[in-house]
């Protein structure tokens, strides 16, 4: 994680450092990044950033929080401001945000796409593993609301559902990241439409006579 010193840096030093670093990661991936050509986007000296971070897996780390920031998910789905009757409607309108902000700052989908390219041994543990945990416990978060409002089916193991939404979202993702180019507003929000009837479609619990 960067040091104390970077956030001691003034907000619009620290989001330029982190939106310089984005956009190299977004361009080339985790692994064809340069961290001495941030360094000099960044107008930051090698012994200075080694100051603030400790490596480029730090670097990308602290590049991932603030695209995290930036989205503001947590902020978006706290328990209490979900509601039986606006449930669907509420996430629906996260993930047509979510992709609307995507394609307005290009850096956010490059990162999203440096994510797929990262090693399994960046992925799998240390604070990138907590990052990604972050994101699962948020999900989680949100099927145990769900059912406790009766928007979401409780015939099926919770860690089922989970494993049922990651693999439509990153389905979604990846059918994103590869069209991203060619999408408007309108585009965008269409495919949120289709990721979210999806997931209603699969978690809504069936009425009577079998339909959902």
């Amino acid at each position: 994680m960067p040091r104390p010193r970077f956030e001691k840096l003034p907000p619009e030093r620290r989001v330029h450092i982190l939106e310089v670093a984005a956009r190299e990661f977004g361009a080339l991936g985790y692994e064809g990044a340069s961290l001495n050509r941030i360094l000099e986007k960044a107008e930051l000296s090698k012994g200075a950033a080694y100051y603030y971070f400790d490596d480029k897996a730090d670097l990308f780390l602290a590049v991932l929080r603030h695209c995290w920031e930036h989205l503001s998910v947590e902020e978006a789905l706290r328990p209490e401001v979900l509601r039986a009757d606006t449930f669907w409607e509420h996430l629906r309108a996260l993930y047509q945000r979510q992709f609307i902000l995507l394609r307005q700052s290009p850096w956010l989908m490059g990162v999203a796409r440096a994510v797929w390219t990262l090693p399994p041994h960046l992925r799998e543990s240390g604070p990138m593993a907590v990052l990604i945990e972050r994101g699962q416990a948020l999900m989680r978060g949100l099927l145990v609301r769900g059912r406790e409002l009766g928007v979401i089916r409780e015939d099926v193991p919770e860690a089922l559902l989970g494993a049922w939404v990651r693999a439509l979202d990153s389905a979604g993702d990846q059918w994103l990241l590869a069209h991203w180019e060619q999408l408007d507003d309108a585009a965008m929000r269409e495919h949120a439409e289709r990721v979210v009837d999806a997931i209603r479609r699969l978690l809504t619990p069936a009425q009577p006579g079998g339909k959902s």
